[in-house]
């Protein structure tokens, strides 16, 4: 399934260490998507995972307290511009 996900960055450097930490993902997890704002307050992400528990449960811990994240599964049928499945 397709996730998408809004970053509220509380703190862009430790974001960015922890963002490094989170790769390589685990092989049921892919990123399509990394879109940061400017000051790198806010960023949306589109991942491909088995569930959004699944993927809140790994990058919640990897990220910490340097954002805090809004997951929300896509609606495929009704959705622009998504990227072809990588995962089975």
């Amino acid at each position: 399934m397709f996730i998408a996900i809004e970053h509220a960055i509380h703190d862009p450097d430790a974001f960015r260490r922890c963002a490094e930490q989170v790769f390589p993902l685990p092989e049921d997890l892919r990123v399509h998507h990394f879109l940061p704002a400017d000051d790198l307050s806010r960023a949306a992400c589109l991942y491909e995972a088995p569930s959004v528990e699944h993927l809140r449960s790994y990058l919640d811990c990897a990220l910490g307290t340097a954002s805090t994240q809004r997951y929300f599964p896509v609606a495929e049928a009704h959705a622009i511009g998504l990227p072809p499945r990588q995962l089975a």
